[in-house]
């Protein structure tokens, strides 16, 4: 595996109301999973100083080709997030230069 990380992903998750406890404990668990994906360096699950409420996963990946991989594994339970959530999550993904 490479030394660093060539791709970042982040993903920015706005709470539904009173939901916000419940999501971060469900990132937590889907984070410490996703630890142990080939692949991986590492994910976390953090606050932004941008919006009190906002919860933000943030993945960093070998490859675009493991990143594909683990979103492709993770549909489902990404899919199962929606209740806890209003609209769409913002996602963007950077790479090295």
């Amino acid at each position: 595996m490479a030394e660093h990380a060539t791709i970042i992903r982040i993903a920015r998750f706005q709470p539904a109301a009173g939901k916000r406890d419940e999501l971060t404990r469900q990132l937590k668990e889907g984070a410490a999973q996703i630890r142990d994906m080939e692949g991986c360096f590492g994910a976390q699950i953090c606050r932004s100083s941008d919006s009190s409420d906002a919860v933000v996963a943030i993945s960093r990946w070998a490859s675009q080709a493991a990143l594909d991989k683990f979103l492709q594994a993770s549909a489902a339970q990404r899919a199962g997030l929606g209740e806890l959530l209003t609209g769409t999550p913002a996602t963007e993904t950077l790479s090295s230069v």
